[in-house]
């Protein structure tokens, strides 16, 4: 789970402490993705103590980038260096999807069992989105490449299964006060 971001466009606080069901969104995140994957590894940079503070008492292994200016494929690297790739495929998330849901979630991993070595790559209404489901030997072979992962997806578009995704839960991140506002009003 990417969770490394400095949230500048909110202007100021960071969106993964916004509280979403009474309790920071990267927390929330985490336990989402924790009833589907074991271990649930969580690459934190801005605000590091914060973020990590936010995830107490829960199973997860804590990367750190180093390089809070760095992108987000920077953290994806990082992730990807230190998975363990044990399963049948590798969960790449946000931490800031606030709209996604268990029901979300257990779609996209049927539909990654029906397929499970294509790259499943949520799409709504034409806007890529995510999580994205790898297979545990695309995810070795990235990492063995040494090449970003969005990179080796859009190269790659034979190895792509888009789930076709009925809501925008999977499109939906926060990235501005008004994303918060939309996407977290009662």
């Amino acid at each position: 789970m990417l969770a490394a971001g400095r949230s500048r466009r909110m202007g100021g606080p960071n969106k993964l402490l916004i509280p979403v069901g009474g309790m920071a969104m990267v927390r929330r995140s985490v336990e989402l993705y924790s009833r589907i994957a074991d271990p649930v590894t969580v690459v934190v940079g801005h605000e590091r103590d914060a973020v990590v503070s936010a995830l107490a008492g829960l199973p997860v292994r804590i990367i750190d980038n180093v390089d809070v200016s760095s992108d987000q494929q920077q953290s994806v690297t990082l992730g990807l260096a230190a998975a363990q790739l044990r399963g049948q495929g590798l969960l790449v998330a946000l931490a800031d999807q606030p709209l996604l849901v268990d029901d979300d979630i257990e779609q996209l991993a049927a539909f990654f069992r029906a397929q499970p070595q294509k790259i499943c790559v949520p799409l709504h209404a034409g806007t890529r989105g995510n999580p994205v489901l790898l297979p545990t030997a695309v995810a070795r072979r990235i990492r063995a490449e040494g090449v970003s992962a969005r990179r080796f997806i859009d190269a790659h578009p034979h190895l792509v299964a888009w789930f076709p995704a009925a809501n925008e839960h999977f499109t939906a991140d926060i990235d501005t006060p008004a994303d918060a506002e939309r996407l977290l009003r009662s």
